[in-house]
């Protein structure tokens, strides 16, 4: 519902800003906006707030962000990527593909954490980051 939500605002060119991560600012044209669209900002506001902020978690470690946090990329090789992936019941699931050069179908799949809440699979991925980074040097 959220991502539905975040692209029908960004279809509309309406931008949301979070402020200290519990107030959101909307920027848009003078009667852009309805009073129902209002209604559904606010009554989803928590969640608008909460994937903000996991958006911005995931892109200061690095990841590229899709789809408004429907997925999340992280790439740490040639053809070496780190995914976490946003289902409609808004669980998560982190994984890794291996692709060969020029290839577009993985050769080797992890998966990392299946079905969980994103904390939790946030949380694991940047342990693998983290012990690539150990392990670089």
């Amino acid at each position: 519902m959220i991502s539905k939500l975040l692209d029908h605002l960004n279809d509309q060119n309406i931008q949301i800003v979070v402020l200290n991560n519990q107030k959101i600012k909307l920027l848009y044209q003078k009667n852009q906006i309805t009073k129902e669209l209002k209604n559904q900002i606010t009554k989803y506001k928590n969640k608008i707030i909460a994937r903000h902020k996991q958006n911005e978690q995931a892109r200061s470690k690095g990841f590229n962000v899709y789809g408004h946090g429907d997925l999340y990329e992280y790439r740490y090789g040639f053809g070496s990527y780190l995914f976490i992936e946003r289902y409609s019941n808004d669980l998560v699931t982190a994984w890794r593909a291996n692709y060969p050069k020029g290839g577009d179908k993985p050769y080797k799949i992890k998966t990392i954490r299946k079905n969980s809440n994103f904390e939790r699979a946030f949380e694991d991925a940047v342990g693998f980051i983290d012990w690539l980074n150990k392990r670089k040097g």
